[in-house]
């Protein structure tokens, strides 16, 4: 089986700068790069996964993600909204949610908990999934705006980058050191230990960093799973009633068959 794990907001946020304007056009794009994306890999079964608030990493350090400002475009909440209501109720895809655990965390359970003996494939820009990488080939990583398969990092990657932190979420990494400096103490233990015992404080800041960004254990009778088959009717109706005539004209039998052939 050929498993396809969307993270659903990085491919809405990529919707939302796309080209478009109008009531509708994050959904256009967004069910747009979906199509695409399923005919580009050809997967047995897809997963939309949403996010869910990451407890855990709020418990190690309190500013987790806090400078993300909130979302008052009340147009762009309400087209996320009918996004994963289509997704739940018409499209022929999986659904897959934990209120206390990330998006991320979710993805690396199904690609290494419930989907252990399939090929899963991962469609997202975010780095942070190299660590689901593994040598057998078994998980891949699509970048979808660089178009190719991510490679597996040099060293262990969530080490590399509790070495330098996250500046997007807001996670602290160990003053002054930046990529060389980070492969020449993942180079030598002796490099390793050393810089450790004459820095003590950056082994709080390290082992912080790591906690947040190594993706958390999810239970799996704790995520929510929703699907409904694909009901190529429902879906046209919803696309006719939005006037997406580029996708309900001659190109309808594509997008019948590119969600058609789905297991749900």
């Amino acid at each position: 089986m050929h498993i396809l794990l969307i993270d659903s907001y990085n491919m809405i946020h990529r919707a939302r700068y796309g080209f478009g304007s109008g009531d509708h056009f994050v959904t256009f794009n967004f069910f747009r790069q979906l199509k695409c994306e399923i005919e580009r890999h050809k997967p047995d079964i897809v997963y939309l996964v949403d996010e869910g608030r990451p407890v855990q990493s709020l418990s190690v350090d309190q500013n987790y993600k806090g400078n993300r400002v909130k979302d008052k475009d009340n147009s762009f909440l309400r087209q996320k909204s009918e996004i994963f209501q289509i997704a739940k109720t018409m499209l022929g895809v999986r659904y897959a949610q934990h209120p206390e655990r990330e998006c991320d965390d979710v993805i690396g359970h199904l690609a290494q908990v419930k989907h252990k003996d399939d090929q899963v494939t991962i469609i997202s820009s975010d780095t942070d999934f190299i660590q689901l990488l593994d040598t057998s080939d078994r998980v891949k990583l699509w970048n979808p705006i660089k178009g190719i398969f991510v490679e597996n990092h040099k060293f262990d990657y969530v080490t590399w980058k509790a070495l330098l932190g996250d500046a997007t979420d807001n996670v602290p990494g160990i003053p002054g050191v930046g990529p060389a400096k980070a492969t020449k103490l993942l180079s030598s233990n002796e490099a390793w230990q050393s810089f450790f015992t004459t820095n003590p404080d950056a082994q709080g800041i390290f082992d912080r960093a790591y906690a947040m960004i190594k993706f958390k254990k999810v239970p799996d009778n704790e995520v929510l799973y929703l699907s409904a088959k694909f009901d190529d009717n429902a879906l046209l109706q919803e696309f006719t009633n939005r006037e997406f005539k580029s996708i309900i004209g001659k190109a309808w039998p594509k997008w019948q068959k590119a969600f058609g052939d789905l297991n749900v």
